[in-house]
């Protein structure tokens, strides 16, 4: 080993590998399934799943034997959450602009090259979306997404190299130059927006939230039913978010300038 990775417990990183298994559209595992995942045998992860199960970051279902992750995560997150200053300072903002537009709306961050939501709350029960908060996502079908993507060439170039992007649903943007043409337009107009890019039904629209160094620390959106726009202008959607990713900007410590 060189450099660092001298001092990384090899065991203890075996967990932490097994943990990020998980997630919203694979929330359970079969030991063997487990193993697989990661490349090794059953065998070789069963003590580690009895630690992780000891200690209430696994459970395991007595019927099925499969594993999905514990309610010590949940205690860890939550904690996690209420430390975080930009949560606070945009949670009345989501609440307002939630009763405001009768839509859903977010609280999101850049993680690891995708969107990481942090926040949300319910106005829009018609618009069905699975509960978000921890959920990543990837950046190019999202409102949110282009929002971080259109103040970050690099983060263009490391999500556009993979050549075709993924499709999420029919309307889904998958090539890269049709989604590097929109983000010139983002950074002009202060907001993104998807049209059923993400979800069938729904549009959304995100506007970015600096902070005192004026980078983009967060995001935050509006979702609600496309067909809103029939009668309703997007404009309407847009200009509420950017007062509100404003708001929360000059809550960050950002002062605009003139």
């Amino acid at each position: 080993m060189k450099g660092k990775d001298r001092y990384l417990n090899a065991s203890l990183a075996r967990a932490l590998t097994l943990l990020e298994c998980f997630g919203a559209d694979e929330p359970d595992f079969s030991l063997t399934e487990l193993a697989d995942r990661i490349g090794t045998a059953p065998g070789s992860i069963y003590s580690i799943t009895q630690t992780l199960e000891r200690f209430g970051y696994l459970e395991r279902d007595s019927a099925t034997k499969r594993y999905r992750l514990g309610l010590k995560i949940l205690v860890h997150a939550h904690s996690v959450l209420s430390s975080l200053d930009i949560r606070e300072q945009a949670r009345p903002v989501l609440k307002r602009l939630a009763r405001r537009l009768d839509a859903n709306t977010h609280l999101a961050v850049l993680y690891q090259g995708r969107v990481l939501y942090l926040d949300r709350e319910e106005a829009a029960p018609t618009v069905i979306i699975k509960s978000v908060i921890g959920r990543l996502v990837p950046l190019h079908c999202a409102a949110l997404g282009k929002v971080f993507l259109a103040h970050d060439p690099t983060l263009v170039k490391t999500v556009c190299k993979r050549g075709v992007l993924t499709a999420v649903t029919p309307w889904t943007i998958t090539e890269p130059s049709v989604l590097k043409e929109q983000l010139p337009r983002v950074v002009a107009t202060g907001y993104a927006a998807d049209l059923q890019e993400f979800h069938t039904g729904n549009a959304c629209v995100a506007a970015p939230v600096f902070d005192f160094r004026e980078t983009v620390a967060a995001a935050l959106s509006a979702s609600f039913i496309s067909s809103r726009l029939e009668r309703e202008p997007l404009d309407r959607f847009a200009s509420t978010v950017v007062e509100g990713a404003q708001e929360v900007s000059r809550a960050m410590g950002y002062a605009a300038r003139r």
